[in-house]
């Protein structure tokens, strides 16, 4: 790949990073993920996700989980932490999520015909790493924490671990933007059901969000005109959202400028079949590329 101008180096980074997100995202939702978590006892579904995902924090309460991971009631996280320590540390945490996501892997290249040679997926990892630890922790808490965590010595968990420290990132520059712009957890996933990108059934049950609380924050994006009274986007509300989403990216793609255009090239080269390979695996639910494809807009 040649010199790309800035619009083409910030649409490669963003497709670089969600064919990483395909990897990350296994970990919420292959089977064998689930079972690593369960082997520590933790059966509840949202007790892995919060265990798994607020882990590299370490034993947090529920007011900071709710603060970090911004989208969700509080009520949801307290039901979860901080209980589900005394069930399993945040180290058995990591641990389990790394277990969970090799055999992921496993069955899902073992039966790909697409899966990559391991010098394919060590150098991926070389050049996702580079990107990954080019953030800046302040600001960035999930990035931060997770940047203390250290991966197995296997090229796997290695590029495993670079997607994670990406896609927290953006995360994070996400959830500060939503801040800034007065956007709060239950009002994002009020666009998120405007755009088509969820059902506001599942939004609520997933998030913990009540009748009144929707009502509450739908009747306020009324109010500021980004949806109109059928809860659909309006034209200021689309204008609305594709800029939150364009700053976003704008915000992340600093990650890549610790590499070459040519690198991040064959970073996209090399991480685009192991995509594919997980979306035919049927490893994860359709809504997760949904999602990314709607972000990228």
């Amino acid at each position: 790949m040649g010199n790309m101008d800035r619009n083409e180096r910030l649409a490669s980074s963003l497709q670089t990073w969600a064919q990483l997100e395909t990897l990350h995202d296994l970990t919420y939702f292959a089977k064998e993920c689930r079972a690593s978590y369960k082997q520590l006892g933790v059966g509840d579904s949202w007790a892995r996700y919060f265990g798994g995902r607020a882990a590299p924090m370490g034993k947090v309460g529920p007011g900071i989980v709710t603060a970090v991971f911004y989208s969700f009631a509080g009520r949801n996280v307290a039901a979860a932490i901080p209980t589900v320590w005394d069930t399993a540390t945040p180290e058995q945490f990591v641990e389990a999520r790394f277990r969970g996501l090799l055999a992921a892997w496993d069955r899902i290249m073992g039966q790909s015909s697409l899966a990559p040679d391991q010098e394919v997926v060590i150098r991926a990892g070389q050049i996702a790493d580079k990107a990954a630890l080019n953030g800046e922790p302040a600001g960035h808490p999930l990035y931060a924490a997770n940047l203390s965590v250290q991966p197995p010595d296997d090229p796997v968990s290695k590029l495993f671990h670079a997607a994670t420290l990406i896609r927290e990132y953006r995360g994070d520059c996400h959830n500060n933007l939503l801040a800034v712009n007065q956007i709060d957890g239950c009002q994002a996933h009020i666009l998120m059901v405007a755009i088509g990108a969820e059902e506001r059934s599942t939004a609520q049950i997933s998030r913990g969000y009540s009748d009144d609380e929707w009502i509450r924050g739908s009747e306020e994006l009324i109010a500021r005109g980004l949806i109109d009274q059928d809860q659909d986007m309006t034209p200021e509300g689309r204008t609305f959202r594709s800029e939150l989403e364009l700053r976003t990216n704008l915000l992340m793609a600093p990650l890549f400028d610790a590499i070459t255009d040519g690198e991040l090239g064959e970073l996209q080269a090399l991480t685009a079949p192991i995509e594919m390979a997980i979306a035919e695996s049927s490893s994860l639910p359709a809504f997760r590329r949904t999602y990314e494809l709607l972000t990228s807009n």
